[in-house]
């Protein structure tokens, strides 16, 4: 089975190329935990299986620079939305965040700071290793860029 086609559209979407036209999908790592570098399933809309990669070194460049901006919106990583308020206690931060999936409460180590993204985005680890990411700080409203960039390094 030859290595899947994989593209960025516009509008940051991965698509996989089928029969020569692109479809939306997204990527679900196979086994995040025992293979967490190799074997992702490629999957449409309706969540069918469009597409595996075995491993990312079988891609083209172009294919392999779209798995690696799609990544971080895979299984595992919680996409945040908005940003409520940070607050210091003890040795911890505790943030409380607008998720896609509703509000969510984290902490995260004082010597723990958010880390930006090649593509322009930021991701936090909390103390549980949860990641947490944040596509695009321009979609973010101006208080919560503001609470970012006060605890950003």
């Amino acid at each position: 089975m030859p290595a899947p086609k994989l593209q960025i559209s516009p509008s940051g979407q991965l698509q996989v190329v089928v029969d020569g036209a692109p479809v939306d999908a997204r990527v679900q790592p196979c086994f995040p935990l025992s293979e967490p570098d190799a074997f992702y399933s490629l999957l449409d809309g309706d969540g069918k299986e469009i597409g595996l990669v075995e491993t990312p070194d079988g891609l083209d460049p172009d294919s392999r620079a779209a798995l690696a901006a799609a990544l971080p919106d895979a299984a595992f990583t919680i996409r945040v939305t908005a940003i409520d308020s940070v607050r210091t206690d003890i040795d911890l931060r505790i943030w409380e965040v607008q998720t896609k999936a509703g509000p969510r409460t984290f902490e995260t180590r004082l010597g723990s700071w958010p880390r930006k993204l090649e593509g322009g985005g930021v991701l936090i680890q909390d103390v549980a290793e949860d990641l947490y990411h944040i596509r695009d700080t321009a979609e973010l409203d101006e208080r919560s860029r503001d609470l970012l960039w006060a605890f950003s390094d």
